[in-house]
């Protein structure tokens, strides 16, 4: 019986035993199997690892800011015009959100300011232009309406001299059509031009034709060429022609007699086809006027060296 006992144990056991061998090489460490103490509470929380932070980059040495009590204010000094701009739109709107009478109020002395302000510059520049020959625009150009009608009879008396004074430099040609609806006033304009100031006229026919009542036969001449040269495209075209071998485009189009006179003129200047005396009685309202050259160098800080300057280029212009 006690043999038999003992076989029936360790063929119990026997599976176990091969079960642990089984077991045994697969556990690293089997601290488990030393703790047959805690019953069921064998499992324990493993610790909590410690969070280690990343060590932040160390910036390289900044020069502290410039604080708001170090820095250099600029001063606005109360009532001039840079507070009035500031401070002008901020009191209005102050006074149309919240209309009390201490708001308008204050809208309104700041306004008061500005305008009393502007009136004592007006009467003292008033003093200052009237005491500097070169600032007074009267001396350029009168102001008093008899003045003025002198100063127009003098600028025509100039514009017809140098009118005349072309007249023998140069002619007129006229490049004309006949069907050209515009080219039969064109023609009679001209020809009270050159009446009036004495031009040579020449009338082209671009299509070999006269204009009936204005161009009789005699009075014009075919086109042969000279539109080609002159790059005439367009009819009626008006040229000044100025021997041996200059012209100056001056109308393609219908143009008034002034209107023809005026182009004249602007062609003689462009051109310097008039002399400094003649250019002088035309130019009258340029009396006093200051050059770009006069103004190339700029100013320098001082204001008395630059109005100096100005001053001594203007003597003389008058």
């Amino acid at each position: 019986m006690r043999f038999l006992n003992s076989f029936l144990i360790a063929f119990i056991l026997l599976p176990l035993t091969g079960l642990a061998d089984e077991v045994e090489p697969h556990v690293s460490n089997p601290v488990f199997l030393k703790g047959a103490g805690d019953g069921w509470f064998w499992y324990k929380d493993p610790k909590e690892k410690p969070i280690v932070k990343p060590k932040e980059p160390q910036s390289p040495t900044k020069t502290a800011p410039e604080t708001p009590t170090t820095a250099k204010k600029e001063t606005i000094v109360p009532f001039s015009v840079e507070w009035l701009r500031i401070n002008l739109p901020k009191l209005q709107q102050e006074a149309i959100d919240n209309p009390t009478k201490e708001n308008i109020s204050a809208y309104y002395y700041a306004q008061r300011v500005a305008m009393d302000k502007a009136q004592n510059y007006a009467e003292k520049a008033q003093e200052v232009v009237a005491s500097d020959p070169f600032l007074d625009e009267n001396n350029r150009v009168p102001i008093a309406s008899f003045a003025t009608a002198q100063l127009e009879r003098l600028v025509s008396k100039g514009k017809d001299d140098a009118l005349k004074y072309m007249a023998g430099k140069g002619g007129l040609w006229v490049f004309y059509d006949s069907k050209c609806s515009f080219c039969g006033p064109q023609v009679n304009t001209v020809k009270e031009v050159a009446k009036k100031y004495g031009f040579s006229t020449k009338f082209i026919s671009m299509d070999h034709k006269g204009i009936d009542g204005l161009l009789p036969a005699g009075t014009w001449v075919n086109e042969s060429g000279q539109a080609r040269v002159l790059n005439v495209s367009i009819t009626p075209t008006t040229i000044f022609v100025s021997p041996p071998n200059n012209y100056y485009v001056l109308s393609q189009g219908l143009m008034a007699q002034d209107g023809l006179s005026d182009r004249l003129i602007i062609a003689a200047k462009s051109n310097n086809l008039l002399s400094p005396e003649m250019l002088a009685g035309i130019q009258q309202y340029q009396r006093g006027l200051l050059k770009p050259e006069d103004m190339a160098e700029g100013a320098s800080e001082n204001p008395k060296e630059w109005v100096k300057k100005l001053q001594d280029r203007l003597k003389g212009r008058y």
